[in-house]
């Protein structure tokens, strides 16, 4: 079972140690905590046997790197604010363009600093670098022990962190979340970067890594060199984080063989697609690369590059049950230097696409961010003990959440807890499936999460799509393929 964890630790260190194990899918240990197992805070309360839920295609998008107080800033009725705390200070909110240039540390390290023992006051802490040398290794991607982080001391790191995006450059969300439903309380299921959040995405856990792998590209496609950072329980020398926090070590080559979403999918013999940019070349928002026997198996075919497929295969009637969609660099709302315009117009094409089609009235589109990406949010994020190792992976930062269907409740904003790990809760429960792990003792965040279940009403009428005006349509986006990758790390 999964615990809840929400309690502040004295000091502020975390060192690093050498050797670790690939832990098993379902059963075993690694570095495991005695007493770890505790009472789950979330089951679905809906449930839906296989077939009598009118939705029969779910489609998962993921955007890149916000929160919520930095993409949902002053939507009405939500929860945000217009000051932050940092280190004694408190600072006011600026806004920013969508395409802002500059990409702020989302590291596990960098969490830690932001979350800062559950005081959440550590954003206008940017890490700008690593030391190495004594005491500090000469590895910079496992440094994670305070005294070896470069803090910034300028001004205006400390304040960017402390910023919004402008409602007009992202008014097809807010057209979306006005029209269907938005979440305010969805939360990233890691603590950490993008790899760790698309492996929660496909698996409700990650094989307990932690940060992205050390070269590229991820998965098992990359080098046989690559490895990736596993979190233990356990305290570093200095002991000064409680052995919750737990401290990371080296991991394996990031190619795992535990269960996904998509052999239940197979084994009821529902389709699925996952629709990467430059999937297996590079690509790495393709959670199910670092799968074996998905990415050396019949089942990669299901894969499908470029990312713009989603609409030809909606015209086509050729869409799956299950489908995730990612963008490339330009469409994903990430910032730094493949920042672009064209995340808004991206989603809403895709709504677009399948409201004006025959599948709108069986169709949920789940549209979330992977993780908080630096930016500042002052929900506290609630803390989960992984039910193997007893250290805590999650949750992230506050995350966006829009619920498009014809059975969203219209104009609803939910306040009940959501993480990324609901959006496999949901597909269980639409088509009868049952956990992703099978297991007598252990849970993961598909059984943590929620499934989505107020912001959904099936027994009204299926409310006619609403076309949401865009800048770039499909018609855009198949004639101008973007080969710009959306996340390094």
């Amino acid at each position: 079972m999964i615990e809840r964890i929400d309690v502040k630790t004295a000091g502020r260190s975390l060192a690093f140690v050498l050797a670790a194990s690939l832990p098993a899918a379902c059963t075993g240990s690694f570095g495991a905590a005695p007493g770890a197992a505790g009472g789950a805070q979330h089951f679905s309360s809906v449930l839906h046997a296989g077939g009598s839920s009118p939705i029969q295609h779910v489609i998962i998008v993921i955007q890149e790197n916000r929160t919520f107080d930095n993409m949902f800033n002053g939507f009405p009725g939500a929860n945000t604010v217009t000051t932050g705390n940092g280190h004694g200070k408190t600072y006011t909110l600026q806004q920013i363009p969508l395409t802002w240039p500059r990409d702020l540390n989302h590291d596990h390290s960098q969490f830690l600093e932001d979350y800062d023992q559950g005081q959440d006051d550590g954003f206008d802490a940017e890490i700008i670098k690593y030391k190495t040398g004594p005491g500090c290794g000469d590895d910079p991607t496992r440094h994670n022990e305070p005294t070896c982080w470069v803090i910034s001391q300028q001004q205006q790191w400390k304040q960017m962190a402390f910023s919004y995006v402008r409602q007009s450059d992202v008014q097809p969300y807010w057209t979306l979340a006005s029209t269907y439903a938005l979440g305010d309380d969805a939360f990233a299921s890691n603590s950490g970067p993008t790899y760790v959040a698309h492996q929660y995405l496909i698996a409700g856990q990650s094989g307990h890594a932690v940060e992205v792998p050390s070269t590229q590209p991820w998965g098992c496609g990359g080098p046989p060199s690559e490895t990736v950072n596993l979190l233990a329980y356990g305290q570093a020398n200095p002991p000064v984080y409680s052995k919750a926090t737990g401290y990371e070590v080296p991991g394996p080559f990031p190619c795992f063989t535990y269960p996904t979403i998509a052999d239940l999918l197979d084994k009821a013999g529902l389709t699925w697609s996952y629709y990467a940019e430059a999937s297996g070349a590079g690509g790495n928002l393709d959670g199910f690369a670092s799968i074996q026997q998905i990415y050396k198996g019949p089942d990669w075919k299901n894969v499908k590059s470029p990312d713009t497929k989603i609409f030809t295969d909606i015209t086509n009637k050729q869409l799956a049950n299950v489908s995730w969609v990612m963008p490339s660099g330009n469409n994903s709302d990430h910032p730094g230097p493949q920042s672009g315009d064209k995340g808004p117009s991206w989603v809403a094409s895709i709504a677009n696409a399948v409201g004006q089609s025959s599948y709108w009235n069986s169709t949920a589109i789940i549209v979330m961010w992977d993780d908080w990406g630096g930016w500042y949010d002052h929900v506290h994020p609630p803390q989960y003990a992984d039910p193997q190792t007893g250290a805590r992976e999650g949750l992230g930062f506050r995350v966006p959440l829009i619920v498009i269907s014809p059975y969203a409740k219209p104009g609803y904003i939910s306040h009940s807890q959501h993480e990324i790990a609901s959006t496999l809760h949901f597909i269980e429960n639409t088509f009868g499936l049952g956990p992703i792990c099978q297991c007598t003792k252990l849970t993961y965040a598909d059984q943590r999460a929620d499934a989505f279940d107020d912001m959904f009403d099936f027994t009204r009428k299926p409310m006619r799509y609403q076309k949401v005006a865009v800048k770039y349509n499909a018609r855009y986006f198949l004639s101008h393929p973007d080969h710009t990758p959306a996340d390094t790390y």
